[in-house]
């Protein structure tokens, strides 16, 4: 959970340069940023639900036996 809001953090690190562009944009920020912490914190908290890695090696799996 402690990395989960360590790269929140550093996600919110970068709002400086968000906070002057157009409003649609800070708005996908936020969006973003919240879809972020909910999937990483339900990845974190309940087993059954996938983490990020997880979703990669299903959408990239099949390039594994290609490179071994």
């Amino acid at each position: 959970m402690i990395a989960v809001l360590l790269f929140a953090g550093l996600y919110l690190s970068d709002y400086a340069s968000v906070k002057t562009s157009k409003k649609t944009i800070r708005r996908s920020y936020f969006i973003l940023l919240a879809l972020f912490i909910v999937w990483n914190t339900l990845a974190v908290s309940w087993s059954a639900w996938p983490n990020p890695n997880d979703i990669i090696q299903l959408v990239f799996g099949w390039i594994d036996p290609m490179i071994h």
